[in-house]
């Protein structure tokens, strides 16, 4: 673990010398985002899913169906290498559906990828959006558990699903993986401990679990951990009543004992906000949690009470979200055609508002953050890739690279912009236990000018 990272985790509720740096008067100027670097990607990059970004050693991950590995990136020095699985990832499948992987993607304890995976199919064939299955189940759906030096994979954790396991957060303080199985066939929830890696529990989302509030879930999402009161927060983007008539998304709040898998609070989201379906998730400072929501607009809700805070209008079409700590923060990834597609950027707390949309390129719905350099990871999809509306975007090509490869492109913004302090309860970078650095606040109210 380098230095520097080393001292904020020792200081834990002080703040760590490299942030006396950050602190600032903030300007009128807003916050602009612009692909500044991009990374090209060896085998290119037609299909791909869920980002990471594990500051305290330097690391982007991404998730990459199409070659069936797992992407990491030095934030550093930027040198990419890939990190295949044994046996190999799912990759991108076109049919049956759900039946791609790898998905989710987090670094436990600063060593381990732990990657989720579909099933194995027989009977594939080539086509241009991706295998084409129709054989026997070969396998159950699984965690695959990589070293992240050696490339090793050193443990499949297999959860039982019928389709993908999908997205997974992990609860560094007890040592637990969430990890959700989305499909229809399958909706639940898994717990894997990451001492034993193995299953330590498990909530049914499809009406029969009294854990799971009885609920049944159309969809599941993006999940993380709050490190302000230990649970974990997860995105529903629909549910069903038990006559299997539609209902309104919601956001759940799980408790994460190790004996004491449920759900404690079930956060309805009004389609009247103009977010017809929470989809990312990311946890903020004071409480705020970002939604990345299907319709027109995005939202924040507060943590405790599950009320809305704040409606962003026309950031909807969103997959993943993040919070960058460095720059307080939140960045969308809003992929689909119909309103983008563009890098969402709002500013959190305490004075949240809008600053200006990055453009990014159709299938472009997923992102994460370095909070100690302030860049963004955008992962762009190759402009061959069959799909209609096509892919056109010459972000790569406008950096050195080649738009019909795709590429990881990095967006930054002027240093001499806005929200140069930190504000109170900003998670700043993994502590020794593996979770967020919450701080006090640096700043003053003169420092807090709204864009």
């Amino acid at each position: 673990m380098p230095r520097k990272v080393k001292r904020v985790a020792g200081l834990a509720g002080a703040v760590a010398p490299w942030l006396f740096m950050m602190v600032g008067v903030a300007t009128a100027a807003d916050e602009h985002y612009t692909p500044t670097q991009i990374i090209p990607v060896p085998g290119g990059l037609t299909s791909f899913d869920i980002s990471f970004v594990d500051p305290a050693i330097d690391t982007f991950a991404l998730a990459d169906r199409t070659n069936k590995a797992i992407d990491l990136i030095d934030t550093r020095s930027k040198a990419l290498v890939q990190r295949p699985a044994s046996p190999p990832f799912a990759g991108n499948v076109a049919s049956p559906a759900n039946a791609s992987g790898p998905n989710g993607v987090i670094i436990v304890d600063h060593r381990e990828i732990w990657a989720a995976d579909a099933p194995l199919f027989g009977g594939c064939v080539s086509s241009p959006t991706g295998l084409k299955c129709s054989g026997p189940l070969l396998a159950q759906s699984s965690v695959k558990v990589i070293d992240l030096k050696t490339g090793v994979t050193t443990h499949i954790i297999q959860n039982g699903g019928q389709r993908r396991a999908d997205e997974l957060c992990a609860d560094p303080r007890r040592g637990v993986v969430l990890v959700a199985n989305d499909d229809p066939l399958d909706s639940f929830l898994t717990f894997i401990s990451t001492s034993t890696h193995s299953v330590v529990g498990t909530i049914r989302l499809d009406g029969t679990d009294p854990n799971g509030n009885s609920l049944i879930a159309d969809g599941i999402e993006q999940c993380q951990w709050n490190p302000q009161n230990g649970n974990f927060y997860l995105s529903v983007p629909a549910t069903k009543d038990p006559q299997g008539n539609a209902g309104p998304g919601k956001v759940l709040v799980i408790s994460s004992h190790h004996d004491d898998f449920k759900v404690e609070q079930a956060f309805t989201i009004p389609t009247s906000t103009g977010c017809t379906g929470p989809q990312g998730l990311a946890i903020g400072p004071n409480h705020e949690i970002q939604l990345g929501c299907g319709g027109a607009n995005s939202v924040v809700i507060d943590g405790v009470s599950g009320n809305v805070v704040a409606t962003q209008s026309g950031e909807g079409g969103a997959d993943e979200v993040w919070y960058n700590a460095g720059s307080n923060h939140f960045v969308i990834a809003a992929g689909a055609a119909t309103l983008g597609p563009k890098l969402g950027v709002e500013d959190a707390g305490p004075h949240p508002s809008a600053d200006p949309d990055a453009a990014t390129a159709i299938g472009s719905h997923s992102v994460a953050a370095d909070p100690i350099r302030n860049e963004v990871y955008v992962p762009i999809r190759s402009t061959s890739f069959p799909a209609s509306p096509p892919t056109v975007s010459a972000i790569c090509s406008s950096h050195g690279g080649v738009d019909a490869n795709g590429c990881i492109a990095i967006y930054s913004k002027p240093k001499s912009s806005d929200d140069q302090c930190l504000v109170k309860s900003t998670a700043v970078v993994a502590g020794k236990d593996g979770g967020p650095v919450f701080q006090r606040a640096r700043c003053h109210n003169r420092d807090l000018a709204v864009n």
